[in-house]
């Protein structure tokens, strides 16, 4: 989009520095900056209009009227990670955007930029209507979600409700559309594999489907199904929210390996540390809660009994001695133990630990975790400080168990009507 340069007076020492900010997509492009000389962060925000316009605003320190008397200069990029360092198109790494070509190849680029403008239309065109029709979808509110629904649909489908199941199916439709150009960016297309993966021990000729549908009967009308399921919406349009914050962890997930440790060297001068934090720890806890489906079927349609917990090879002590007799134990397992018995379904046994690292939320779910802005660190008790671009990388992934999870229970809900 290009760069604007504001020469601004730093409000604790009073140095003159110039900001070579990198103009993003989003109307309101907030950042911090950090004065070289004095090491104290100022925030503030860059405003575009949609044109060739810019406007800065800085929360202290005032705009210079000239570069003359600028001795540092900072680079900030809202979408592209920089290297902060770097003081003109001239240098190496000048130019976060060529940096990140170089790495990637242009394909790869074009492929991120069209996939972020159009998850970034999609917020803008269609977001509003379908978190209404979400929540009409929750409430149970037919005669307002059926209304709605003709609005985003195609006529012929729109009309085409008389089964109830199809309900089910139409919301999470358009989820999967709304969340598509996500899912293009995922290297590992996490998504696509689990939910492959988890709707094929639904198929009607395997020769447990019976209790596969006894599981969705008995659980899909229980209030912690329906608790959990709005948990997940819930998550989901939380991220959807903080997209802008999160798409430069996206642009990160493409490099290749022999360039992923020029992560550690790249700065995001933003600090939506706290949201993301919360944002993952929430997500956590509830796709964990929701395994609990995920594992049920997978213990009917192994075992004949959604109940029925037997150890796998390779889990741990723990797990193996003391199987849960039932889904209500199973529930009432740590997350460690509960992602263990994931053994049983490969696709997302393989795919867990990149996607949810228990770790990281164990640590920043200490309240001594802090964004340090001057070093843009993430400082954790006993470990050793994680960039604050690599914990956007990590944080931009959950959507893949999110969607996964929330698509798992619609398939309970759907042959629970069956």
């Amino acid at each position: 989009m290009g760069i604007a340069r504001y020469p601004v007076e730093c409000p604790g020492c009073a140095s003159g520095i110039i900001l070579r900010l990198g103009v993003g997509h989003d109307l309101r492009q907030p950042f911090f900056y950090v004065c070289p000389t004095c090491r104290a962060a100022t925030r503030g925000a860059l405003l575009w209009d949609r044109g060739a316009g810019t406007k800065v605003e800085i929360a202290a320190g005032r705009l210079l009227d000239s570069e003359k008397d600028c001795k540092h200069t900072v680079s900030i990029n809202p979408e592209i990670p920089a290297l902060p360092t770097a003081t003109g198109m001239d240098v190496p790494g000048g130019s976060p955007f060529l940096a990140f070509v170089q790495w990637l190849g242009g394909e790869q680029i074009l492929r991120f930029q069209s996939a972020t403008a159009q998850i970034r239309h999609l917020i803008d065109s269609e977001w509003g209507a379908l978190t209404r029709l979400t929540t009409y979808y929750l409430n149970r509110d037919w005669v307002h979600f059926d209304a709605a629904l003709g609005s985003v649909l195609p006529e012929k489908q729109a009309n085409d409700l008389s089964p109830e199941w199809k309900r089910d199916h139409y919301v999470h439709f358009l989820y999967d559309l709304f969340l598509a150009p996500i899912f293009t960016l995922d290297p590992e297309e996490s998504y696509l594999h689990m939910k492959t993966a988890y709707n094929q021990v639904w198929s009607p000729d395997r020769p447990n489907f019976s209790a596969l549908t006894a599981l969705a009967k008995e659980e899909s009308q229980t209030t912690r199904f329906r608790n959990i399921q709005r948990d997940l919406f819930e998550c989901i349009s939380r991220y959807v929210n903080l997209v802008g914050a999160l798409t430069p962890g996206m642009l990160c997930d493409l490099l290749p390996e022999q360039h992923q440790h020029e992560v550690e060297t790249l700065r995001l001068f933003r600090d939506d540390y706290e949201l993301l934090r919360d944002l993952y720890i929430q997500s956590f806890e509830t796709v964990h809660k929701a395994l609990r489906w995920v594992i049920g079927a997978s213990n009917a349609d192994v075992h004949g009994n959604h109940a029925r917990c037997v150890p796998i090879v390779g889990m741990s002590q723990a797990s193996s001695k003391k199987p849960p007799a039932n889904l209500d134990q199973f529930s009432a397992l740590p997350n460690a133990l509960k992602r263990e018995w994931l053994a049983a379904l490969p696709e997302w046994h393989r795919r867990w630990d990149r996607l949810f690292d228990r770790h990281l939320r164990n640590d920043i779910g200490h309240a001594s975790a802090r964004h340090d802005l001057p070093t843009g660190m993430i400082f954790r008790d006993k470990k050793p400080p994680l960039t604050y671009t690599r914990f956007v990388q990590q944080t931009q992934r959950i959507i893949q168990p999110l969607i996964s999870t929330l698509s798992a229970m619609k398939i309970v809900k759907i042959y629970a009507d069956m």
